[in-house]
């Protein structure tokens, strides 16, 4: 029996979750294992924040392949399936790259090269996976879905860091990287077996055909006026300063975690990665649970209350600098922050998607995500340049933390969702 998303929601949240699941590779390997690994070796706090920084940047500039997306399609396939297909091909073929790489802290330009390339194809197959969910799924239902997919990508990156804080000091990095492509390449062909919607292809050279109601592309000229009408309103503003809020203090705490493990707390490559892949699961169970919550109370309750959670434990992490020789004590306030982390990303993702219109779905929702991303490189710099500084510490690090954090609850306080892009979202 043919499988097609349009028909089945289940389908939808299990297949979604699992190509953000994939993603979650990625993730895992080169921002999770690696920076401990790296930090390990001696490499200088500086220098691995300016690497989780280039990293980063693919996610910032995924907005360039929203428009590419909405304009070129080839609905007999469906409109999203081609893209995230090609994607996810070129994303399990680039981690092969990384056998070239012998010493990683020598070869530290070749390996954000690589990373750079590996992200580039992950940052492309999630713009097409959003625009799916966008074109398939019922605002009703966003909340669920992004709890499904942020789940999904919580259990790709925590199990990738597990599984790679190992093999990297026991195998090297060759072994990892052909463990990373094959996992890849084995979603790539589940997800061929998957249509969109009824009738349409597997392959080009398969049979079907488009869907009746299919949306005629528009030119980039007309897709831009459609994007600047809905882009620049008083609404999708204020998203898109909490998204970059955001996205600095995931950065910032993502290159300050993991260094702070190693040289602080005296936890071993292999030590973090099980601590981030064992929360980092509980992490996505709760997400996930908190789905239909959303759909229910609404995301911006929901991140509310998440956000002040993590500004509490940030200044108290700050604040008890005495505390930090207690091994008890340490492994909770890491975990917790790892916990926590799902949870923001499901709620920030279903705020933004509650806004973006169905015609520029996919770049809209793109604009917003790159902007968060934009945030995330700027965030690790940030870090790294006050990491530089003779007069700073990791106490004064995590209280600025929380006052980022701040900042973007305000922003989330202040935030009103209008009649117009309540009704643009419904289109």
């Amino acid at each position: 029996m043919p499988l097609y998303l349009a028909g089945s929601a289940r389908l939808r949240y299990i297949v979604c979750a699992i190509l953000y699941f994939a993603q979650g590779i990625p993730y895992g390997l080169f921002s999770i294992s690696m920076p401990a690994w790296l930090a390990s070796k001696g490499i200088e706090a500086g220098v691995i924040a300016s690497y989780l920084a280039v990293l980063a940047l693919p996610w910032a500039f995924k907005l360039l392949s929203g428009p590419i997306m909405d304009r070129y399609r080839y609905p007999t396939m469906g409109d999203r399936r081609p893209w995230i297909l090609a994607a996810q091909l070129g994303m399990a073929a680039s981690f092969l790259g990384l056998i070239s790489i012998e010493d990683p802290a020598t070869q530290i330009g070749l390996l954000m090269t690589l990373g750079v390339l590996v992200n580039v194809f992950a940052a492309t197959q999630d713009v097409a996976v959003d625009g799916m969910a966008i074109d398939l799924v019922p605002e009703a239902e966003h909340g669920r879905i992004n709890a499904f997919m942020s789940c999904g990508k919580a259990i790709g990156w925590a199990a990738t860091s597990a599984i790679s804080g190992i093999m990297l000091v026991n195998y090297g990095l060759a072994t990892t990287a052909i463990a990373a492509a094959s996992v890849s390449m084995l979603i790539w062909c589940g997800f061929l077996l998957i249509r969109e919607r009824e009738g349409e292809r597997l392959l080009p050279w398969s049979t079907g055909v488009a869907r009746t109601d299919s949306i005629t592309p528009q030119s980039f000229r007309r897709m831009g006026s459609s994007l600047n009408a809905v882009l620049w309103a008083k609404t999708s503003l204020a998203v898109l300063a909490i998204m970059i809020v955001d996205g600095i203090v995931a950065g910032y705490g993502q290159a300050l975690m993991p260094i702070a493990a190693v040289k602080v707390f005296g936890y071993s490559t292999q030590q973090w990665s099980q601590l981030v892949a064992s929360m980092g699961l509980v992490g996505a169970v709760a997400a996930l649970t908190l789905g239909p919550a959303i759909d229910r109370i609404g995301a911006k309750r929901m991140l509310q209350l998440t956000v002040v959670l993590v500004a509490v434990h940030a200044f108290l992490l700050g604040a008890t600098q005495h505390l930090w020789t207690d091994s008890w004590y340490v492994r909770v306030m890491l975990s917790l922050w790892v916990l926590m982390n799902p949870v923001v990303m499901v709620c920030i993702i279903a705020l933004a998607m509650s806004i973006c219109s169905g015609g520029v779905s996919a770049t809209q929702f793109a604009v917003y995500m790159s902007v968060a991303n934009l945030g995330s490189a700027i965030g690790a710099k940030l870090f790294g340049l006050i990491s530089e500084s003779q007069h700073s510490n990791f106490s004064s690090y995590y209280l600025l933390l929380g006052g980022l954090l701040i900042l973007l609850l305000t922003l989330v306080t202040v935030f009103r969702k209008d009649a117009a892009a309540a009704l643009a979202s419904n289109r």
